[in-house]
């Protein structure tokens, strides 16, 4: 079995094009997962001194989500792209606002759609792969509908857009007829996007800002 693995990842490697690369312009898709979680300041809570009835401290614990896009990449030198993935992310994050005796659980939930604008760094050719790192901003709009969390006591409102800045690495694969490429990247939202309307306990709570690592998969 180790033998015929070896083979087939052999044959594949040895399988490779640069097509893409002659091209100035590609189209493909992105697929792949996400966990997030959120960086939050908070105010009145009572480390020392616990009170009844007034929080003392609030933990946040991610819940993996998932990714679906649209690559467009268009090539400016042989080292460099430009590209954007527009693409839907389903985002959750579970909050627990821990009081002396009990614990309140929210839940921070978002269907993302981001427009990303990426500067793509490559290296030079070994074998038919490619590793590169790229960086850039995105702007994202929250899907989620307010009556949905207007109506939902254990949901956490939030605003409506987001920007972030993204940095990420990946490994493009060039196989005979696409190029695979997995990658991992890192979000982090400048902007609050807490919104306190009819949380109970929100004001221990002064602002949130979105952080997400990617795991993706991209075929070209």
């Amino acid at each position: 079995m180790q033998q015929f693995s070896s083979l087939l990842l052999g044959w594949l490697f040895a399988q490779y094009s640069f097509y893409h690369d002659t091209r100035q312009f590609n189209l493909g898709l992105l697929m792949g997962f996400n966990y997030n979680q959120v960086k939050i300041q908070y105010k009145n809570l009572l480390y020392s001194t616990p009170t009844a009835g007034r929080p003392t401290m609030v933990r946040v614990v991610g819940v993996p989500g998932l990714n679906l896009g649209i690559i467009a990449n268009k090539k400016l030198h042989k080292y460099f792209d430009l590209r954007t993935i527009p693409q839907v992310s389903l985002q959750q994050r579970n909050i627990f606002i821990e009081l002396p005796d009990s614990s309140v659980k929210r839940r921070l939930e978002s269907a993302y759609l981001y427009f990303p604008i990426l500067l793509k760094y490559k290296s030079q050719f070994y074998k038919g792969i490619r590793v590169y790192m790229m960086a850039g901003m995105q702007f994202g709009l929250n899907l989620t509908s307010d009556r949905r969390m207007r109506d939902n006591p254990e949901l956490i409102r939030m605003q409506r857009w987001d920007w972030q800045w993204v940095a990420g690495v990946g490994v493009d694969i060039y196989l005979e007829r696409v190029k695979l490429t997995p990658e991992i990247s890192y979000s982090l939202g400048w902007r609050n996007v807490y919104d306190p309307t009819g949380m109970r306990y929100g004001y221990v709570i002064e602002s949130i800002r979105n952080q997400t690592i990617y795991g993706n998969i991209q075929i070209e």
